[in-house]
């Protein structure tokens, strides 16, 4: 658990080592990883990603979801109802994770997700990420307007907009990933078989 009152840059370095990821998160290195239970699995690295990257890491702090499953489908879904702007790496993961989140977390995904339509994030450039890791995370946190809770009494527009992106989630987790994996499972199943 982070100090509030912490510098987001010596916050960050301690989030780096409490997940595993290295001096600045992963990113001088062309794969990054991912976690799935006690495994780390390899995942491409490119500009993209790194770009998103260390905002989505501070966006971890100001917000308090943790690094497990369940913060990171939260997290998804906080970034997708505060808008990822032209970091469409943030879009692909975060879509994705937010398709998963909902069968797994409906809850937290649906709360992620109104509190993120009522806060601000780094990916709109109200800072660059040098200057958020100077401000201590609850000055960040407020800069960002990001409610402690915020996610009570949604209203129909907050309702709307997360049925709309849930289904936005499907289509592009079906088009981007089911169903590459799909053709290629038919591909390997008419080779062998």
């Amino acid at each position: 658990m982070t100090n509030d009152q912490q510098l987001v840059g010596d916050a960050l370095d301690a989030y780096f080592e409490k997940y595993n990821l290295g001096k600045d998160g992963g990113l001088d290195k062309p794969w990054g990883k991912v976690k799935v239970g006690k495994f780390y699995f390899p995942i491409p690295n490119p500009n993209s990603r790194k770009r998103a990257l260390v905002c989505h890491d501070i966006h971890h702090l100001v917000t308090g979801y943790n690094a497990e499953w369940q913060g990171e489908a939260s997290i998804a879904a906080w970034e997708v109802g505060s808008g990822c702007n032209d970091f469409y790496a943030a879009w692909v993961l975060d879509l994705g994770l937010m398709a998963l989140g909902i069968w797994i977390f409906p809850k937290q995904v649906f709360k992620g997700f109104v509190r993120g339509m009522r806060s601000q994030n780094l990916y709109h450039y109200v800072l660059k990420p040098e200057e958020a890791k100077k401000m201590t995370i609850v000055n960040l946190r407020k800069h960002l307007s990001i409610p402690s809770t915020g996610y009570e009494n949604p209203t129909n527009t907050e309702k709307f907009q997360f049925v709309k992106w849930w289904i936005i989630s499907w289509v592009f987790s079906f088009v981007f990933f089911l169903l590459p994996l799909s053709l290629i499972g038919f591909a390997v199943w008419k080779i062998l078989f």
